[in-house]
């Protein structure tokens, strides 16, 4: 169906377009059947949408629905096809459409081997197997010729077959399987000699080695560096079709409106995708999980409504960070952990780490790839160097993927992206100047392999490097420190520069109006480092430089009582870490605690990792997590500090969620986000939601404005109830003034707290205003002359029922009875 304008689609009649949506996790725990019992709720919140997390079949006891072993049917473990109709029944019932999760780049393959029937068959028969066509695997490798690496063993080959754990047995079937432990794997047909193990194995069309072994000489693509997670070919029409067919026939029988595509950037040709799926769905409403850096734009081209919502996410916590805080924090972090503030640095060092470790088989592929075009030009160019310039182009790459479409001419953006790389690589490594101008050549314009391979390689890398290692290395304001942000770019606008933080949020607003108007945006997700309350918490500390450096000082001093003093662990680095920690999201019980600390040591790979824990130092830092917390002088020193932040974290909470549900875009909650919510990384944020506890606020706060005074920043969360369930109603009853034909406007104050606010207008229907930088504002006296120039007419405030005329309007009484205000022009 042809869009209306770039990023929105006109949906068929038996689909809605979302005005929001809620995100559910669902489970083992959380099945189908108790997310139909919520559904009331929801409705009763305002949301138009239920975006529920994968559906199909996952590995038994996934906890988030990604790893997918069956495309036939949906998750017996949710509550199967007939779950799966109630929910959509009771959807309906409560006129909410539903949005699903899709995830077309991988399938898990883990033990049982059998869950996964389409692996199964391409284990058992190779590249016969009407099913090889949907993996990526290199057949031709020339250290596994004809064989697939299965990186399985706890130990070498050799061992695991003197210990007799490998074995032939019978399945259920009469066939013969290889099993070892949980794995269970097919023999090819004739090939079996119960007798002899090893003979057996020699035979297979997949080599049986040692989980080190994926390090170095893996042979099938994968996503990041999960070996469990097989790269499908959704480039091949037969395996789209298959694998989308019954999500499609779902969208088709309208029981859902709309997906959200997990991972694009893994695909081989992500524009093609989605111009597939957008004609498969006759444009249903469909975003992407694209991680946008600074600066990048989604290629208009795509057939989507645009992202999830990073952008916006990162966009509004800078909104609250104050500027004048860059230099004092890059001193203190400086100080305090001896680690140098250069995040560039560290990241390319991380995104090289990654790439010699972790990556080392996906590089090691675009090498030979490399090496062979080297050979056909004649060009006396080395394995070893092409390697080693490749790794530099690949760490120097700032976003994560540069969309070069196999024959196609490379747009200006592409071009940019490569080019710059490749500059930066050459700087840092000018030996290897030929190497690179091969690379730059073949990245642009290359055979469709390499074009391919070179941008499905670049994402890992970013996630890899910066996700996972650098936001977990690099601690100087960990707010900042989320998918698709920049903690390296503190922001650092002057008062009352042209580019301040506010015009980039209003710029930035206005041009997602104009291009993808139904984008969604979002605040927390399943991927978040630390939830949005830690983080609007964690940026008050910008407001307080010296007040915190002292308290972090402290902090720190205190908690190395507690270190293990003969070998310094854990670092200041960790201690600095859990200072911050511990501020955002206090209080919080010693367990989750532990759990998120050993989790960012392993990520950073330091002192310890996944792949070898060091048990000494993760031995030493679960000590220093549990003594510091039995500190009183330690607790007594971070409650008082954290007692003059709570409200102004509040504060915060409630003016970024108003920003995020009024502006342009379809907003996401996700799950139990409408109350304060402390949630670090995940499993954290995956914790169960008590929904009978919101459900009763909801209902006590009433459905009238002005009824009933609006709830204090106080404890129960109300108040950030109030804003959700308000402002989610409004775009439902009204969604003509938040859709595609919607407008956008600034409102500047004027006066003395002029920096402090930020507002706009919506359709000349609704204004927003919430305060910025709110310790500022209270140590500068307030509100006092502070005005904005409200639109000619009446306005009723939804919040507190006050109502307000038009034209100049004193912030201090927009702002009297609530922290935020959300208007609506009266009849």
């Amino acid at each position: 169906m042809p869009t209306e304008s770039r990023g929105s689609v006109t949906p068929t009649p038996a689909r809605t377009v979302p005005g929001s949506t809620y995100r559910l996790q669902l489970s083992m725990e959380f099945s189908f059947t108790d997310a139909a019992v919520i559904v009331p709720y929801l409705a009763a919140l305002g949301v138009t949408h239920l975006y529920c997390s994968p559906v199909l079949e996952a590995v038994d006891g996934s906890s988030h629905g990604y790893d997918v072993v069956s495309h036939d049917q949906i998750s017996p473990e949710l509550g199967g096809p007939a779950g799966f109709r109630r929910l959509v029944t009771a959807c309906r019932k409560a006129g909410l459409g539903i949005v699903l999760d899709l995830v077309p780049n991988h399938m898990a393959i883990t033990a049982p081997e059998t869950a996964n029937a389409v692996w199964w068959s391409v284990l058992r028969e190779g590249r016969t197997s009407p099913y090889a066509s949907w993996f990526d695997i290199d057949w031709d490798s020339p250290d596994n010729p004809g064989k697939i690496v299965v990186p399985i063993l706890g130990d070498p080959l050799a061992d695991c077959l003197a210990a007799g754990e490998i074995m032939i047995t019978t399945n259920e079937d009469a066939e013969s399987v290889v099993t070892y432990h949980d794995h269970v794997l097919p023999v090819a047909v004739g090939t079996a000699d119960p007798g002899d193990v090893a003979a057996t194995l020699d035979r297979q069309h997949y080599r049986l080695c040692f989980w080190r072994v994926a390090g170095t000489e893996l042979n099938y693509r994968r996503f990041f560096d999960i070996t469990t997670l097989a790269g499908l070919r959704q480039e091949d029409p037969d395996v789209f079709a298959a694998t989308h067919r019954l999500i499609l026939d779902q969208v088709r029988a309208g029981a859902v409106d709309g997906l959200r595509v997990d991972h694009p950037d893994g695909l081989a040709d992500p524009e093609e995708y989605l111009r597939r799926l957008s004609e498969a769905t006759e444009g249903a409403w469909t975003v992407v999980e694209k991680i946008l850096e600074p600066g990048e734009v989604l290629p208009d081209t795509w057939a989507c409504a645009g992202t999830t919502g990073y952008d916006t996410l990162n966009r509004l916590t800078r909104l609250f960070v104050d500027p004048a805080a860059a230099r004092p924090f890059t001193k203190l972090y400086a100080e305090i952990t001896g680690s140098s503030p250069d995040f560039a640095a560290l990241a390319r060092e991380a995104k090289l780490a990654a790439l010699m470790d972790v990556l080392r088989p996906e590089l090691d592929r675009l090498a030979e790839l490399a090496l062979t075009q080297a050979r056909r030009r004649r060009a006396d160019l080395t394995r070893v160097g092409l390697r080693e310039a490749l790794a530099e182009v690949l760490a120097a790459f700032a976003v994560y993927r540069a969309y070069i479409r196999p024959g196609g001419a490379a747009t200006l953006d592409a071009r940019a992206h490569v080019v710059g790389a490749c500059e930066r690589a050459r700087e840092s490594l000018p030996r290897r100047s030929g190497e690179i101008d091969l690379i730059e050549n073949l990245a642009l314009a290359g055979p469709p392999e390499f074009v391919v391979r070179f941008q499905q390689t670049t994402g890992p890398v970013m996630a890899k490097g910066i996700e996972d290692t650098a936001f977990y290395r690099y601690g100087r304001m960990v707010a900042l420190n989320e998918v698709g942000g920049a903690p390296g770019d503190f922001p650092a606008f002057p008062a009352g520069h042209p580019h301040s933080a506010v015009h980039e949020f209003h710029e930035a607003n206005a041009t997602i109006q104009r291009t993808w108007p139904l984008t969604m945006t979002t605040l927390s997700t399943h991927d978040t480092k630390r939830s949005e309350d830690v983080r609007a918490r964690l940026v008050v500390l910008t407001e307080d430089p010296h007040g915190w450096g002292e308290v972090a000082q402290r902090l720190v001093a205190l908690g190395e009582r507690h270190t293990d003093t003969e070998r310094g662990w854990p670092d200041r680095e960790a201690g600095y870490l859990l200072a911050q920690t511990l501020v955002g999201a206090w209080p919080l019980p010693a367990q989750r605690v532990r759990d998120y600390l050993l989790k960012a040591v392993r990520e950073a790979k330091v002192h310890t990792c996944w792949t070898d824990p060091n048990l000494g130092y993760e031995s030493a830092l679960v000590n220093y997590v549990d003594a510091v917390l039995d500190d009183r002088d330690y607790v007594a020193t971070l409650e008082t500090y954290v007692a003059t932040l709570v409200e102004l974290g509040r504060q915060n909470s409630v003016a970024q969620k108003l920003l995020q549900l009024v502006c342009p875009g379809v907003p996401d909650i996700y799950q139990g986000q409408e109350l304060w919510d402390a949630s670090l990384v995940d499993p954290d944020n995956r914790r169960p939601v008590n929904f009978g506890e919101r459900a009763k606020l909801l209902t006590e706060l009433g459905p009238d404005p002005g009824a009933r005074k609006p709830p204090a920043l106080d404890d129960t969360g109300a108040a950030k109830l109030l804003v959700v369930a308000r402002a989610l109603r409004l775009r439902r009853e009204q969604p003509q003034w938040f859709g595609t034909e919607a407008t956008y406007r600034p409102l500047w104050a004027s006066g003395s707290a002029a920096e402090h606010v930020v507002a706009f207008v919506r359709s000349g229907s609704v204004v927003a205003v919430a305060p910025r930088l709110v310790l500022g504002l209270r140590r500068g006296g307030g509100w006092r002359d502070t005005t904005l120039p409200l639109p000619d007419g009446r306005w009723t405030d939804l919040f507190t029922g006050r109502r307000h005329d038009g034209g100049v309007a004193y912030v201090l009484r927009l702002l009297r009875d609530f922290p935020v205000s959300l208007l609506v022009r009266t009849p």
